[in-house]
């Protein structure tokens, strides 16, 4: 369900609550309903703006034109090399080896500050904003969340590589 769905639904929704049953049992059922099935959008909400966010056809897009940039998929070694593989190019990197290696080598990777890089995780969790936020940070400058990751990538029907095969 996208967004532009769930505030459709919860605005009559909304009206008809706070009617019936008053402003503060009818406030409570719509946060209800928004964390049940608008949870993304409102986890966005919560963390503010200002995220760039790359969608899967602009970043094939970008792959395909062989394009200078760095993706970094967050995810365990397990699922990046597991069932639905991970996009062609990234670099696996789990999360806590990343914030540790962030804080580590920032000031030997001045001279790419400026080079492009693409965030991936699993879908929308907190673990990329970190790492966005780390290397914004750290004063990288062009540095892109995939919106909705590896999953919305495979929805849109983009290739993945290296199912079940692990690299020594």
């Amino acid at each position: 369900m996208n967004g532009n769905a769930v505030l459709i639904l919860i605005a009559p929704l909304a009206v008809f609550l706070f009617y019936k049953f008053g402003y503060v049992f009818g406030a409570l059922i719509i946060v209800y309903l928004l964390a049940m099935y608008g949870y993304p959008y409102v986890r966005r909400l919560m963390r503010g703006k200002g995220v760039a966010y790359i969608e899967p056809e602009a970043l094939e897009k970008q792959i395909s034109e062989k394009k200078d940039m760095l993706m970094i998929d967050l995810r365990s070694s397990v699922d990046f090399y597991g069932m639905f593989g991970h996009v062609d190019g990234a670099v696996n990197l789990p999360f806590e080896a990343f914030m540790n290696r962030i804080n580590e080598t920032a000031d030997r990777l001045a001279g790419f500050k400026e080079t492009p890089i693409v965030i991936i995780g699993l879908r929308d969790e907190n673990e990329v904003y970190k790492a966005y936020t780390a290397l914004k940070q750290k004063g990288f400058v062009d540095v892109h969340v995939l919106n909705f990751g590896i999953s919305r990538w495979l929805r849109r029907g983009f290739p993945t590589v290296e199912r079940n095969v692990h690299k020594v």
